[in-house]
């Protein structure tokens, strides 16, 4: 068999975390859900609909501003569906059109973002609770830094501002180039070790 035949296993144990994640994130939102008196229940589906809002409008944006890889992910599954479809016999133009995609992923992105909105106000608190106790600068600006950091990880995915000031950091009047081309592997690494590195 050839190795690009070859199943990623990669692929599997990924699922399988995030199914156990969002199984998690599941039960704890049907607690909430099961409050006959609280407020808890409107405000998980007022941000379901925000996020639903928000990740439609995400999706709009083409490639060349974010880096999100989904218009050669779906060329890439339409491709290996067609052929699978052929070989069994089976004549389709493509199995999804990628309208019916992008609106299936943000349905998806809405269902996450109802999921997190509690463990994300949970988190503002924390975060305010810990400033109200640390009474030394250093302590409130790393504590600053630490509730900064996914957005910082998030602004990774922008090409703009990776491409521009992290692959070809501008010094003086000269740019010294780290790398060409955004998709190269090199490049990929560096992303890869920024975004460890903001975690």
């Amino acid at each position: 068999m050839k190795p690009t035949q070859e199943m990623n296993i990669s692929l599997v144990w990924c699922l399988l975390v995030l199914s156990f994640a969002i199984k998690v994130l599941f039960s704890l939102t049907t607690h909430y859900f099961k409050v006959e008196d609280g407020g808890e229940r409107s405000v998980c589906v007022t941000f379901g609909f925000f996020f639903f809002v928000k990740a439609m409008a995400v999706l709009i944006v083409t490639e060349n501003y974010l880096e999100f890889g989904l218009e050669t992910g779906f060329t890439n599954f339409s491709d290996s569906a067609m052929q699978f479809l052929e070989k069994q016999g089976l004549e389709s133009q493509s199995p999804v059109s990628k309208l019916t995609f992008k609106f299936f992923l943000a349905i998806f992105c809405s269902f996450i973002g109802a999921f997190l909105t509690f463990p994300g106000l949970r988190l503002a608190q924390m975060h305010l609770d810990a400033l109200n106790l640390a009474t030394e600068k250093i302590t409130q600006t790393l504590l600053h830094i630490n509730f900064l950091a996914p957005l910082f990880m998030v602004l990774l995915w922008v090409k703009p501002i990776t491409k521009d000031y992290i692959m070809n950091p501008p010094l003086g009047k000269e740019s010294i180039p780290f790398n060409t081309r955004i998709g190269d592997p090199t490049s990929q690494t560096a992303s890869f070790l920024l975004e460890k590195t903001v975690l």
